[in-house]
């Protein structure tokens, strides 16, 4: 078996992972997962509500990143002492999370304010692949806290605000990462 694994180029088994792991998490939230299984809607969020399913995906997903992003800016010597530095650690914590399909643009970078749009992203990928409408995607509440608890878990300076999403019809999503004083 090993050996079979060996033949299968790092790359290709990186996109894989990426893939079935963006797909996969789709199931637990959609307001409707009709194309991904044929019938019915999202697994957990009919069950306790689409507004409370946001409430416990950003719990959960701000709870990660305070230990990812620590984890990732000690393992890679990733700087977050302003918001250059932040947004670099951002885009390799996100990028780690979700797969190789993130296309970012820095739009502003200096050491008080960085923004960065998101031109590409796995999980809009994966909801445009089944031709789900995107007023029923599930991304935002969960985006805003990965970033936003991260960076505070990195450096409790660094704020995150998600400004324009997919989701609410913007042709990409874009955040404003800044440096305040305390």
């Amino acid at each position: 078996m090993a050996e079979l694994l060996k033949k299968i180029p790092t790359q290709k088994c990186w996109e894989i992972t990426a893939k079935t792991l963006t797909g996969f998490t789709m199931l637990r939230g959609s307001k409707t997962t009709a194309p991904l299984l044929g019938e019915g809607e999202g697994i957990i969020s009919p069950v306790m509500g689409y507004e409370k399913y946001n409430e416990i995906q950003a719990k959960i997903m701000g709870r990660g990143a305070q230990r990812v992003f620590p984890m990732v800016k000690e393992r890679f010597n990733i700087p977050a002492d302003d918001a250059i530095g932040a947004v670099k650690l951002l885009i390799v914590a996100v990028t780690l999370m979700g797969g190789p399909e993130y296309k970012f643009e820095l739009v502003e970078a200096n050491p008080k304010r960085a923004v960065l749009r998101r031109t590409k992203c796995p999980w809009s990928e994966r909801y445009n692949e089944r031709h789900i409408d995107p007023e029923l995607w599930v991304c935002p509440a969960g985006h805003q806290a990965w970033c936003e608890e991260g960076l505070r878990a990195v450096n409790p300076k660094l704020t995150y605000k998600l400004v324009k999403t997919l989701i609410w019809g913007d042709p990409y999503c874009e955040a404003i990462i800044e440096f305040k004083e305390v």
